[in-house]
């Protein structure tokens, strides 16, 4: 009973009785008890006094808010709220950070605008993004800098590449020379050449941001262990392709090529797939690469197509040193080497142009092969072609000093740009 006084006496003294004591209760306290309990009774003796004026506050609102008139809004509000937290959880934040990303130019400043009732911290917490990525975004659409290719202010962002760098990406990707290049072939010329000293994934990440050229998804390669050389000579790969001229006729283009330079020794182009023929460019590929030199330890791979896998090429094989092994049966792991050079040569370079007869596709398969071993730097050799690898290159040398003296230089530059903004 104590306490129970005493709950009413607190209620009367900070003012909350309308609020927290039902009228059928207050109507059986005697008049000069409540006037003595307003009036005499000091309210900042109980803890929580201070507080008194937001707790009407807020029962006044949730009075409000659940008066029968005000029942059907609040009950289409409720499930307004629901509903877009049930969304946002069935998102992956991948997907949520993805799209803010997008748009984040408009996005950044709805928290602005309710400043006074969320903050940065709990929008972000909401929307599953760190803290840090927020006010990233909001940086760079609050401070816009003229002096950046991606619009970022130079002083806050001082590792970003300059504007004549950027210049010369756009300038080597947009060349109609090399449109049949990949980004890897023009980074490694572009770097050869001097003109750029900026990495192969900066470039890849300015031509994402800047969408200067476009890129083909791809899907990812199921991983199995590919064969891999460590010395020019020591694997070779043979396989045959068919290209379909404009008057008709099919061509069969035989290849022999290195796994370590991807240097194609020979190529022949027949109308026919003959063992006789595939036999004919094993013979070539060793004269031009040993040049009469004793073979020794060499393997060769190819597919169980009747061209490698037959009489004639076994008792070549028998009476040499060259160990044939046919992929996915000998060894586990695929041709998937000549395949992807033929899928490059179709689909960058001979489905490009028209090609009418066999006197034409020859010219074009000789001037792309031409290019392919002496002019454009090959993906997995990083700067280098075919030929400059197969003649001594060394495809590990590391070109991280050369990054890290143009990252300084860089910092140094963009921290020092004559900025009139003022956003530091």
């Amino acid at each position: 009973m104590n306490s129970y006084h005493t709950t009413l006496k607190i209620c009367y003294a900070l003012g909350l009785q309308n609020q927290l004591i039902d009228v059928s209760i207050r109507q059986q306290i005697p008049y000069s008890t409540s006037r003595y309990w307003k009036s005499n009774i000091k309210p900042e003796k109980y803890i929580g006094a201070d507080l008194s004026g937001s707790i009407q506050q807020k029962l006044s609102d949730i009075q409000n808010a659940h008066h029968s008139i005000n029942r059907f809004p609040l009950k289409l509000f409720s499930a307004y709220c629901n509903f877009a937290v049930s969304v946002v959880r069935l998102l992956e934040n991948k997907v949520i950070q993805k799209t803010l990303k997008a748009k984040k130019a408009a996005f950044i400043n709805l928290p602005d605008h309710y400043s006074g009732y969320i903050s940065y911290q709990k929008a972000a917490d909401f929307l599953g993004i760190k803290l840090k990525t927020f006010y990233h975004w909001r940086t760079q659409v609050k401070f816009k800098c003229d002096h950046s290719a991606l619009l970022l202010c130079t002083k806050r962002h001082p590792n970003q590449a300059t504007v004549p760098e950027v210049n010369t990406i756009k300038d080597w990707l947009t060349k109609t020379e090399y449109l049949h290049w990949g980004i890897h072939s023009l980074w490694a010329a572009a770097f050869k050449s001097g003109e750029t000293a900026l990495s192969k994934q900066a470039w890849y990440h300015y031509n994402k941001q800047l969408k200067i050229r476009v890129v083909a998804k791809k899907g990812k390669k199921p991983f199995n262990n590919p064969i891999r050389a460590t010395a020019v000579n020591q694997i070779w790969h043979a396989d045959i392709t068919v290209f379909k001229t404009l008057d008709g006729v099919k061509h069969f283009v035989y290849t022999v090529m290195d796994n370590y330079s991807r240097f194609v020794h020979a190529w022949h182009i027949d109308r026919v797939v003959s063992a006789k023929i595939r036999l004919k460019t094993i013979k070539d590929a060793l004269r031009n690469a040993f040049q009469g030199q004793p073979v020794e330890n060499l393997q060769l791979v190819t597919d169980g197509g009747p061209e490698n896998d037959n009489l004639t090429i076994r008792e070549f094989i028998q009476s040499s040193t060259i160990n044939h092994t046919i992929a996915l049966k000998d060894i586990e792991q695929s041709n998937s080497m000549m395949e992807a050079f033929y899928h490059t040569a179709k689909y960058r370079y001979l489905y490009l142009q028209p090609i009418h007869n066999r006197q034409e596709f020859h010219v074009k398969f000789a001037k792309m092969m031409h290019e392919y071993h002496f002019h454009k730097p090959h993906y997995a050799l990083e700067i280098y072609t075919p030929s400059e690898v197969l003649n001594g290159a060394d495809v590990k040398i590391s070109h991280r000093t050369i990054y890290a003296e143009a990252a300084k230089k860089r910092r140094e530059l963009n921290r020092n740009n004559n900025c009139s903004q003022k956003c530091q």
